[in-house]
């Protein structure tokens, strides 16, 4: 029986819609005075019981003749009847009690509550089943419009009051979250949805060896599936369900209906960071959304946190689109069941397609894992490929311009949409993709936690979930339909502990890390780390321009130190180098370069980090900072990460922290650098190298901590041909020089005579090149004598309106 409407037909004169309207309250009045009356005779005469509503429908209608009359001659001859058992006359035949009632809870303006109207349809009533034990009560509830806005969807509800049936529902839900025996549920029905097609097979199962409540119980259940899928009260179910079969004959999907894709445990396929393939395993989703709202959802990755591998959950949004269906595979993550190789047009089925990805991406873990657990001292990495550096931040902290940024992003509760359409954090802003050429990179999930921010994105521009995640109780956590689910037991696990594939298969394409060149903490992609070169000093002893006698010392002192820090027999705390009276103190190798700009102080560090096969960590004033409470721990985190990774630790213009101390006050600050330096200084193990361009005023305590010292003169000019010489058979190898011969006469002949240094004679080599690449008379666009001439042209007038200031600062300096 269709709810009847209380809604009035404008086109009607108002007194017909006066009318109209009281007979509706009328009979909604009447309906419920006489179930009242006749559920209170239900215990003495249940066998005289007349049909409540028949009555009701005989009452309206001669209320429809008497407006005034409030009894009808139905009604007292119903009532006497139930009053004398004895009478048979008029008796109505007595109707089986239904095995489920559904009811409309409707707002009643005038009661101020909700009434409950039976809409049970009378055929139903009779072929239902036996009379026993009502199986279910299914009630629809409706908004009121005066209290709510028109697009709040209608709600529904069921009672389960069927044990039988209880646990049958339990059986099909409890790995969605249902209970055990289910008693209650209500719309969307969510645990129902993703058990559906088990819970349709259920219904058709014939088991000889059950028992009839058993057996009635599967018939309740289709029933009960017959109302939500047909009629639930709750529009987006009804929706759902009109466009399930072509959702998925058609493998798309609406907005609305998104959730019903992503059970907990699903595993699904996205691409958050820098395009590459990933997989995910749902942990939950917020379900049905509103118009408007993005769809969100909690997945998690294996992944390592720098001391253990564990899950790492992040949360993916799809932005909301409307009410027109797409195809799955065109969303930003999706079930990998619906998986198709992009390069098969179709031809390859979802699972042979997904099985060789994930042979892919079960490699590509493995190699995620070792570059994770890789020891001190060879967490250096060559890279090339794209990465995410983590912009306004230098090696320690973030920038005072950055802070801000952060500040106010962190203020801001709008969202962004990142790569693949998947909701960014407002960090993103601050991620900048860059490509890095065969690069050196240090792989340290460990460091990167310590010195960035907790907000920072980890993976593409998605950062770590911090939401409240669903918990499970203690027996559920120990279920292993719950365990196979959520994955508990992938939790807290150490390095060199054995992998499953299926761990493998869930790691990310990228590690986390710190670009030495770039000076960037960053993003690295997996498959584009390699090992690192060889030890080799083939740029020390060819390309360096230092005369033998410096060269040979730096060299023999870089390899005494390595050999000194080998221990004797194997034998921890007994090294092969010479012991300071005090312990762990002047076990390092502090190396000063001192000299005018330009002439190879910065291109000895690299070198002497080549020849030791060790990565450079450069730093500056920049990176430490002049604050006198925050340099001596900036100092010590720069010492750390370079005892950390064993690299040679390059202070490039370090000339504020090896001035001599002073006296007065403007002096503070200065006198607590130099301070700082020395005292982190004496328990540095490693290789140090400090450069100045001025040696006006050294603090006599820093000499005595510094094991070799290198004065670094202006280029002769076989120092300056050789370097011209090195920069053109570059060029000449690839092949964009046009007469190599007389590049390399015009090398000998005019370039040594104009008094350059190594930077300069670079950068006049490679304005050189640039501008040959774009001159339409070169032909082939490769460099020629002329090319040269005009730069060094330039650069000569240039120097000689710098000549003045430049004899001023060398005067400065002596």
């Amino acid at each position: 029986m269709e709810s009847i409407s209380t809604d009035t037909v404008e086109s009607k004169p108002d007194s017909n819609q006066t009318r109209i309207a009281d007979l509706e309250q009328r009979y909604i009045r009447l309906l419920e005075s006489r179930i009242t009356q006749l559920e209170q005779r239900n215990a003495v005469v249940e066998t005289t019981k007349p049909a409540a509503e028949d009555v009701v429908l005989a009452e309206a209608k001669n209320t429809d003749g008497d407006s005034s009359s409030g009894n009808d001659s139905s009604y007292s001859s119903s009532k006497d009847n139930a009053d004398n058992p004895d009478s048979k006359a008029d008796v109505p035949e007595v109707e089986k009690e239904p095995r489920y009632v559904v009811v409309v809870s409707r707002w009643d303006p005038d009661l101020g509550d909700f009434t409950n109207i039976d809409a049970t349809k009378k055929e139903e009533k009779k072929a239902i089943g036996p009379e026993n034990q009502r199986a279910f009560t299914f009630k629809k509830l409706t908004l009121a419009r005066s209290q709510q806005s028109e697009s709040e969807p209608y709600h529904s509800e069921a009672k389960i009051e069927s044990e039988p049936l209880q646990k049958l529902l339990g059986k099909i839900t409890s790995r969605w979250g249902w209970s055990e025996k289910v008693t209650e549920c209500s719309s969307p029905y969510s645990g129902l949805i993703y058990a559906w097609t088990e819970a349709m097979q259920e219904v058709k199962v014939q088991d000889d060896n059950e028992s009839d409540d058993e057996k009635q119980a599967r018939t309740d259940l289709g029933e009960l599936l017959k109302i939500i899928s047909t009629s639930s009260g709750f529009l987006p179910i009804d929706r759902y369900f009109k466009n399930r079969e072509a959702f998925i004959n058609e493998k798309t999907i609406t907005h609305a209906a998104l959730w019903t894709l992503f059970p907990p445990g699903t595993v699904i396929y996205a691409q958050p960071f820098l395009g590459e393939p990933q997989v995910f395993t749902v942990y939950s989703c917020n379900g049905f959304v509103t118009e408007e709202e993005d769809f969100d959802l909690v997945c998690f990755c294996f992944d390592w946190n720098g001391a253990e591998f564990t899950r790492v959950p992040f949360m993916m949004s799809i932005p909301y689109w409307g009410s027109d269906k797409r195809s799955i595979v065109e969303l930003p993550f999706y079930p990998v069941k619906y998986y198709t190789n992009p390069g098969t047009n179709g031809d390859t089925s979802p699972t042979d397609a997904f099985e060789a990805l994930r042979e892919r991406l079960i490699a590509r873990g493995k190699k995620f894992v070792k570059y994770c657990v890789s020891v001190k001292g060879k967490q250096m990495f060559k890279y090339t490929g794209n990465t995410h550096f983590h912009t306004g931040r230098n090696l320690l902290h973030a920038s005072e311009d950055a802070d801000g940024e952060q500040k106010r992003q962190s203020d801001d509760s709008s969202t962004g949409t990142g790569v693949g359409g998947l909701k960014a954090s407002n960090q993103a802003r601050s991620i900048s993709r860059k490509k890095i050429d065969g690069g050196t990179t240090m792989v340290d999930f460990d460091s990167f936690f310590e010195y960035l921010s907790p907000r920072t994105p980890i993976l593409g521009n998605l950062r770590r979930y911090e939401g409240e995640l669903e918990s499970l109780s203690p027996e559920r956590r120990a279920n292993p339909i719950f365990k196979e689910i959520y994955k508990f037991h992938w939790d807290r696990l150490p390095a060199g502990h054995s992998m499953t594939p299926d761990q493998y298969l869930h790691c990310p394409p990228r590690v986390l890390g710190y670009a030495l060149k770039q000076k960037k903490w960053a993003q690295l992609l997996v498959d584009g780390l390699r090992s690192p070169d060889a030890a080799d000093a083939t740029v020390f002893e060819e390309k360096l321009q230092l005369d033998e006698e410096a060269k040979n010392l730096v060299k023999w002192s870089v390899q005494a130190h390595e050999e000194g820090k080998k221990l004797i027999d194997g034998k921890p705390g007994e090294s092969r180098g010479l012991q300071d009276f005090a312990p762990d103190k002047g076990k390092g190798l502090v190396i000063m370069l001192y000299g005018f700009p330009g002439v190879g102080k910065t291109l000895t560090a690299e070198s002497v980090a080549l020849m030791a096969g060790k990565p450079l960590l450069s730093v500056g004033v920049s990176d430490i900072g002049i604050e006198g409470d925050k340099v001596e721990a900036n100092l010590q985190k720069v010492f750390d990460l370079a005892g950390k990774w064993e690299a040679v630790l390059l202070f490039d213009e370090a000339d504020v922290f090896l001035e001599a101390r002073g006296d007065g006050e403007n002096d503070l600050q200065r006198n607590a650098m130099v301070s700082v330096l020395l005292r982190v200084l004496e328990y540095y193990d490693g290789i140090l190298i400090l450069t100045t361009n001025r040696m006006k005023s050294f603090d006599i305590a820093v000499q005595s901590r510094i094991h070799i010292a290198i004065k670094y003169d202006e280029l002769d000019s076989d120092q300056q041909f050789a370097i011209f010489e090195s920069f053109l058979d570059q060029l000449r190898r690839k092949k964009l020089v046009e007469d190599y011969e007389d590049l390399i006469s015009w090398a000998k002949k005019d370039g040594k005579k104009l008094a350059l240094n190594g930077r300069q004679i670079r950068n006049i080599v490679s304005t050189a090149m640039n501008i040959a690449l774009v001159d339409n008379k070169s032909g082939m666009g490769k460099l020629k004598r002329e090319h040269l001439s005009r730069v060094a042209k330039q650069t000569k007038d240039f120097k000689q309106e710098l000549r003045t200031q430049e004899d001023i600062y060398r005067a400065k300096t002596k």
